[in-house]
């Protein structure tokens, strides 16, 4: 075992890049590949401005919703999320929603209201209004429009217009651009996520597998499957590790579920009365994040430490953060902080590479030295850890350890910000689909295509080659005519192959090899794609 004292591929250069610095990212069902090799690496100055007040992630900025535009007060109503001052935005939306749900027999209406409030300075409203002239739902298509009304309503912070238009930066490769967009989105999507501990990161469900639906994937979203409704029954029948699991289901918004503090707190509790050790490391970070319980440092140090000692590896990595902070002990302690992220990177924990590499990247209990932080950046990363991605991504923004890359900043950027809270749209769009609204989980989905949601993109084409004017795809004049629908899924498939999706570059070659769906016949595309 390497010593706790010396960092993987410390001291020289040379040594740091006898490393494998490969990072796979896993996004969706495709892996993003990144390698680092000397030339990537930065040997120039190294800002010292950052310090340690930049690092405080338990008191993160929280994301505003309702000040972002988000549709979560039409989809889970609730008194937290009533907003009387953007009443009109809100009706706009449901407006919308039913009429897509009801046949788009209103739709014209729906479309000049949103209209008329959005050139009375909306800017949420505007955002709406871009959308519908980008996809050509009862205006006519323009880009230009679109973009315009998505650039007003972006300056004023609407959330679905910064991800629109970062985007459509992206796409034209104008990444100056693009990189700025998704920094600050990516910033806010991390923000959200936790620092003891990472929920399993929740990705969009392809509803589809080829041509066909996707019947395994969707059953286990929806917790049909027979080992999802095993480990229910278990958990009621008082097993300990199907009551954590139960737990971390809640706890995360997973397998169907939407996220329930209180629930989670008291499946952990049941379980830690059987001795459960990993529901102990969640009533740890549960009290020291305060979710659904008055904080408590304290205390969160006790589960912590009594998980750890049950031989829960990744709470070493919360107990540690607690030791930088002087969070429910006597003072800070960094030689502390730095000990506890070590055992938790000896076991392989994410977590504790990526609070290293922050250790490393600031100088904190250490001499900086950011080829160091790099290299645990990495290793964190082939954990699956967000906010190592985030990190390499500022390196590569910046040029600080990493020579300048802004395609490289964009697309890590770009794989953060997708995992931020706006995501919900996809769980939306799949309890849409799952009811029979097929033309509201289209619109959904189609919202998430403009996004830049590889999946989102790929989900919307197969309803439309699947169901047809069932669909319910709205254009120019009410439902989608087979020519709208096919230039509407032609340009959805070609948006997911060029993110890599391998079905859709199939299809998009098979056009143009065949001349399918008003496409010249062009073998030389044909071999391209």
């Amino acid at each position: 075992m390497r010593s706790r004292h010396k960092p993987p591929c410390a001291g020289h250069l040379t040594a740091f890049l006898l490393c494998s610095l490969l990072l796979s990212i896993t996004v969706t069902d495709r892996p993003f590949i990144l390698a680092l090799s000397q030339h990537d690496l930065n040997n120039g100055p190294i800002d010292d401005s950052s310090s340690i007040a930049d690092w405080d992630e338990l008191d993160s900025r929280s994301y505003d919703e309702l000040k972002s535009g988000s549709w979560r007060p039409i989809f889970e109503p609730d008194e937290s999320n009533s907003d009387s001052i953007n009443e009109e935005y809100y009706s706009s939306v449901r407006k919308l929603v039913d009429s897509v749900s009801d046949g788009g027999r209103a739709m014209d209406d729906v479309a000049s209201e949103i209209e008329s409030i959005a050139a009375a300075g909306n800017s949420h409203t505007q955002s709406l209004l871009g959308f519908l002239y980008n996809l050509g739902m009862a205006r006519p298509r323009n880009g230009a429009k679109a973009f315009l009304y998505h650039q007003f309503a972006a300056e004023s912070g609407n959330i679905y217009s910064k991800l629109a238009r970062a985007y459509t930066y992206s796409r034209k490769e104008l990444f100056e651009k693009a990189v700025v967009l998704y920094a600050e989105l990516a910033e806010t999507a991390v923000s959200s996520l936790l620092i003891l501990k990472d929920c399993p990161v929740s990705e969009p469900v392809r509803i589809h597998n080829g041509a066909e639906e996707n019947t395994d994937a969707l059953r286990r979203s929806r917790g049909e499957d027979e080992d999802f409704q095993n480990l229910e029954y278990q958990a009621q029948k008082g097993n300990p590790v199907a009551m954590y699991k139960i737990g971390i289901f809640n706890y995360c918004g997973l397998r169907g579920f939407r996220r329930d503090h209180d629930k989670a707190f008291s499946w952990f509790s049941k379980a830690v009365e059987k001795g459960e050790p990993m529901s102990m490391e969640l009533l740890g970070v549960i009290y020291a994040r305060g979710d659904g319980v008055k904080r408590n440092y304290t205390t969160a140090l006790e589960w912590l430490t009594l998980a750890s000692k049950h031989q829960v590896y990744s709470a070493y990595n919360g107990i540690g953060y607690l030791y930088l902070k002087g969070y429910g002990v006597e003072h800070k302690n960094y030689t502390k902080a730095r000990e506890y992220f070590e055992k938790a990177a000896d076991y392989n924990e994410g977590g504790g590479h990526y609070n290293l590499g922050v250790m490393y990247l600031k100088g904190i209990g250490v001499k900086k030295d950011v080829k160091i932080a790099c290299r645990f950046f990495i290793m964190a990363g082939n954990t699956g850890q967000s906010k190592a991605f985030y990190q390499l991504a500022k390196m590569f923004h910046t040029g600080i350890g990493l020579k300048k890359n802004l395609p490289t900043a964009t697309s890590l950027y770009k794989l953060v910000a997708e995992r931020g809270p706006w995501n919900s749209l996809s769980r939306w769009a799949l309890e849409s689909y799952f009811k029979g609204d097929t033309g509201k989980a289209f619109l959904l989905y189609s919202i998430m295509a403009e996004l830049g949601y590889e999946v989102a993109q790929s989900n919307a084409a197969w309803i439309l080659d699947k169901y047809g004017e069932s669909s319910m795809c709205m254009g120019k004049f009410g439902l989608c005519t087979s020519a709208e629908r096919r230039q509407r899924a032609h340009s959805l498939w070609w948006q997911a192959s060029k993110q890599g999706n391998e079905y859709a570059a199939l299809l998009i070659g098979d056009g143009y090899y065949y001349g399918w769906d008003g496409l010249k016949k062009n073998y030389t595309k044909n071999e391209l794609w």
